[in-house]
């Protein structure tokens, strides 16, 4: 079966005054039709640079140097302008991290979902009431009044509920959702955990998680990609990531997380050193100057993809094919 979407060997700089910066080295990754993908990772090791290339909404000074993006067998790389924008929103939705930003400021947010819906040969009165459904459907109370009021007037969970909302108005194929917890509190947070786990008894399309929440991860998807420093170093499903995870930085990742602590303490783990200066990549392993694994030609010789099995494979000198 043709996966929804398909990332293949896909290099990406940022061009600056300087030495460009290296931000994704040959990513793979597939999204199989209705499941849901997690990409994990330390800020800074290219999840979000991902999904804008998928969007193709990268900045200005970004150069893709090679690879492919396919969606459904569409290059999405190759699409003039006017295709994009018939392909983004209606077959392409995305959550944006910020909930706070999300929304015009000036437009109530029933106007804004209204105009969502321009494509649609519907009346304003069939659109509205589209709204309601759909505001209903992530918890916004009193939905048929509250639609009428503007983004400063709600909470951020609650403009977070409405940028899912707005993003699933057109029953997208694909639905990416970028660090959707981050800007939230605690509370807010487990809220949308939860509503992104009833979503996905209903949702008839894929999901993309970007996060580096564990726990929204191992509640929500079917496979993980592990990413650090501009590589996918690790890609297997969810349980095999967190009971059988095999390349060191995910096992160090795993080994950070506080709720996996077994007693009170008063530091929290943390993986020791820097990530890399990726305007001056390493030639061998990219996570080796923090791996206390690492063997001699870890630092000289990049380490090839291994498959462990069919839906398991990691980016290290430790394992070897099968």
């Amino acid at each position: 079966m043709t996966p929804v979407l398909s990332i293949k060997n896909l290099s990406i700089d940022f061009l600056t005054p300087g030495r460009p910066v290296h931000a994704l080295r040959e990513v793979n990754l597939s999204v199989p039709q209705n499941r849901i993908v997690g990409i994990v990772g330390e800020s800074g090791s290219g999840k979000s640079t991902v999904v804008s290339a998928v969007m193709r909404l990268l900045a200005n000074n970004a150069e893709v140097r090679s690879g492919e993006i396919k969606f459904e067998d569409r290059d999405i790389l190759a699409m003039r302008e006017s295709e994009l924008r018939a392909l983004r929103g209606e077959e392409i939705a995305m959550v944006f991290q910020d909930p706070m930003t999300a929304q015009t400021p000036v437009l109530s947010i029933g106007q804004q979902m209204v105009d969502i819906q321009y494509r649609r040969s519907l009346s304003i009165k069939e659109k509205r009431q589209k709204v309601i459904d759909m505001l209903t459907r992530v918890g916004i109370p009193d939905p048929s009044d509250r639609m009428d009021q503007y983004p400063h007037q709600f909470s951020g969970g609650m403009r977070q509920r409405i940028s899912i909302a707005m993003a699933l108005m057109m029953n997208p194929k694909l639905l990416i959702a970028d660090e959707p917890t981050t800007a939230l509190d605690v509370t807010l947070e487990a809220q949308i955990i939860h509503l992104f786990r009833e979503l996905k008894k209903s949702f008839d399309g894929s999901i993309v998680v970007v996060s580096h929440n564990l726990g929204l991860i191992a509640e929500l998807c079917d496979e993980v990609v592990v990413m650090y420093a501009g590589e996918v170093v690790e890609r297997a499903a969810v349980d095999d990531i967190f009971y059988r995870a095999v390349h060191p930085y995910t096992q160090a990742l795993l080994d950070c997380d506080p709720a996996r602590l077994d007693e009170l303490s008063q530091t929290l783990p943390t993986i020791p050193g820097d990530v890399p200066d990726l305007q001056d990549v390493p030639e061998g392993c990219i996570f080796a100057s923090r791996c206390d694994q690492k063997l001699q030609q870890c630092a000289s010789n990049r380490p090839p993809a291994a498959t462990i099995t069919q839906a398991h494979d990691v980016r290290c000198h430790l394992v070897k094919d099968g």
